[in-house]
């Protein structure tokens, strides 16, 4: 997909959705929105900023021009991947 129409694409979804909270289902197939901050818990190591099984909040949610989620923690940009989304 070309930059632009990526672009395009986060538009319209940001529409929808929003930078302050995500939409997670949890085991039980429940559907959860959590507001930011909400808290999740880092599955790896991302030096030097995130160390693997500690905590952190996430204040935003955003989206990179290659269409994939990045949580905002401590002001900087880390791909969803690294995480696991605690809910409490």
């Amino acid at each position: 997909m070309s930059e632009e129409k990526a672009r395009k694409y986060i538009v319209e979804l940001f529409r929808i959705v929003s930078f302050s909270s995500i939409l997670v289902i949890d085991s039980a197939g429940t559907l959860h929105r959590l507001n930011c901050p909400f808290k999740v818990v880092a599955l790896i190591d991302i030096p030097p900023d995130i160390i693997q099984g500690k905590f952190y909040y996430v204040v935003a949610v955003k989206m990179s021009l290659e269409l994939k989620d990045i949580f905002i923690i401590n002001d900087k940009g880390f791909y969803i991947f690294g995480f696991f989304i605690l809910l409490e």
